[in-house]
């Protein structure tokens, strides 16, 4: 155990190399695992440190990989624990406030970047996801408020196709930003979801069915890839398979509000009690994401 508690101190001290510590593992460079690269390596490590010697900091990183992978449900505990020890420090607020969005929890989401937004830790990334957070909830004045607030030139390149797309959300709908899209964003992207919720009913069902098992093949964690694949699994009449994959992200994601009225549908759809393709209505009232603008 000492040798372990002296090697888990030489890596938190910034070491720049891999070692190997006592039980064979590679210490991560500090740097991949505050980014979140490698991120099944990192966790690989940080798990092992955890059972020696839990921590908030370690559950912090933790979730910070859990995202990288797209596990949010996941990032969602840890990022819990970490609060749990230390409720008021700025960046598990912070990383609480992102992951939280990412599991439709939107309240508690604009409760912590609120308590951000009075920290030196706030920025126009906190300040955008308070945006998204207030579209979503349809409380729309106060996200215009904040939208009005942000510097665009202070967003990292990823974040500037978010405020563009925030910015039409504004005006439009989702609809009208998938007509916008020229091609398939990248599977890191928040705009993907919006891609794939309106793709079901515009792409050809095999050109549909390579793209998302792609995603998932990438991200196989992702709760959102797995519900959009159950979605195309009801919409080609393929039930039992449909329900393994509801069956596992309820598992993961059980407190997801929108996906109980997507169950709901499901169960329908698998009676023969509605139509397979969905209404414009009903699609919208069963929309998971892509009008929050979330994932992120």
């Amino acid at each position: 155990m000492a040798i372990r508690l002296f090697i888990l101190g030489l890596f938190f001290l910034g070491s720049c190399q891999s070692s190997p510590d006592s039980k064979g593992e590679k210490i991560p460079d500090q740097q991949a695992i505050t980014t979140g690269q490698q991120g099944e390596k990192n966790i690989q490590f940080l798990t092992l440190q955890l059972e020696d010697q839990p921590s908030a900091n370690l559950f912090y990183l933790r979730a910070k990989n859990y995202i990288s992978l797209h596990a949010y449900g996941l990032a969602d505990q840890d990022i819990e624990k970490a609060l749990r020890d230390n409720p008021g420090e700025p960046d598990y607020l912070a990383l609480s406030a992102i992951i939280k969005q990412k599991v439709e929890d939107y309240a508690t989401s604009i409760d912590r970047a609120k308590l951000v937004e009075i920290t030196d830790l706030n920025s126009s990334q906190n300040t955008l996801l308070l945006v998204q957070n207030y579209f979503a909830t349809k409380q729309m004045s106060l996200g215009r408020y904040y939208l009005k607030k942000i510097d665009p030139s202070l967003l990292p390149a990823s974040d500037k196709a978010i405020l563009k797309a925030v910015k039409d959300y504004a005006v439009s709908d989702s609809a009208r930003l998938y007509t916008l899209m020229d091609s398939k964003p990248a599977d890191e992207s928040p705009l993907v979801y919006i891609y794939y919720e309106q793709a079901m009913q515009n792409l050809a069902s095999l050109r549909y069915q390579q793209l998302i098992l792609a995603s998932l093949k990438k991200y196989p964690l992702d709760p959102y890839f797995m519900r959009y694949w159950a979605r195309f699994l009801v919409k080609m009449k393929k039930y039992s398979q449909a329900a393994l994959v509801y069956k596992q992200v309820l598992k993961t994601y059980p407190k997801t509000k929108s996906l109980q009225a997507e169950l709901v549908y499901f169960d329908l759809a698998k009676q023969g009690k509605l139509p397979i393709e969905r209404t414009e209505s009903t699609a919208d009232s069963l929309s998971v994401s892509s009008d929050s603008l979330s994932q992120n």
